[in-house]
């Protein structure tokens, strides 16, 4: 009896669910849906292109959604951790990169949406990225579907620090001296890291972490990859403290250093 009691009422959650999410976007406006399916959609519906013959302004195979969420996943964590802070409160944060979008710019990059488009769905150089470059159709569209999940949630706070080469180089230094725990490496390194790399022994979207051979010098290769986790890399976005903490980062490493001993 219990269990046929626990049964009904999982089928009843799950009916509740759906019903909820239907009745979601059908309040959602057709110009919202479609911001919807760009923030999934790693082709920008078709706009960014397969190749180039520049090594740059093609398509990557990342999503807006890859690093961000659109819900609130600090109250509702789905297990993942993203690079970048949720989406929600967006259209009431005004400024994105750290201030260095904002304006008439904000809602036309669709709240910094726009460097993401060039950057990391098109490799563009960041030094080169034009975020009013998104198609303005496309802009409008994502900021109404950001209106329209945000409300009157204003999201996380949190500030951008914008780390110069040197104080990269000091960060990863300090980070690779640090101890850390392999098994919490292990399964940050799942959660914060398998969007690019499916496995340390795997590339994807990023390059192979652990390949046959270990490098020479291990503690010099922990040193570039904290410097890379937390001040980032060309494609790949960085890790601020309050998504990855320095602890979070020792442990990954840790994780790593064990994975190349083991070789």
């Amino acid at each position: 009896m219990r269990k046929f009691v626990s049964f009904s009422l999982c089928s009843v959650l799950i009916i509740g669910f759906i019903l909820l999410a239907h009745a979601q976007m059908s309040q959602m406006s057709d110009k919202a849906k479609l911001g919807r399916e760009l923030f999934h959609d790693p082709t920008f519906k078709g706009t960014i292109k397969t190749t180039a013959g520049n090594k740059q302004g093609y398509a990557t195979g990342l999503s807006c959604a890859n690093c961000h969420a659109d819900f609130d996943d600090k109250a509702n964590p789905d297990g993942l951790i993203r690079a970048g802070h949720s989406v929600v409160g967006v259209p009431h944060r005004g400024e994105a990169k750290g201030g260095m979008i904002k304006g008439a710019d904000f809602a036309r990059a669709a709240g910094g949406g726009g460097f993401c488009y060039e950057h990391f769905l098109q490799r563009v150089p960041h030094d080169k990225v034009n975020p009013t470059a998104i198609p303005a159709e496309h802009a409008e569209a994502l900021m109404a579907y950001f209106e329209f999940i945000s409300g009157d949630n204003k999201g996380p706070e949190f500030e951008i620090a914008m780390l110069d080469e040197d104080a990269k180089k000091a960060a990863g230094e300090k980070l690779a001296a640090m101890s850390g725990d392999a098994q919490k490496g292990w399964e940050l390194f799942g959660r914060a890291c398998v969007v690019c790399h499916p496995t340390p022994f795997k590339a994807g979207i990023g390059s192979q972490v652990i390949r046959s051979r270990a490098p020479r010098n291990i503690d010099a290769a922990m040193a570039r990859w904290a410097t890379k986790i937390r001040g980032g890399g060309f494609l790949m976005p960085f890790y601020a403290p309050d998504i990855l903490s320095d602890q979070d980062i020792a442990d990954i490493l840790a994780f790593l250093r064990q994975e190349l001993e083991n070789l």
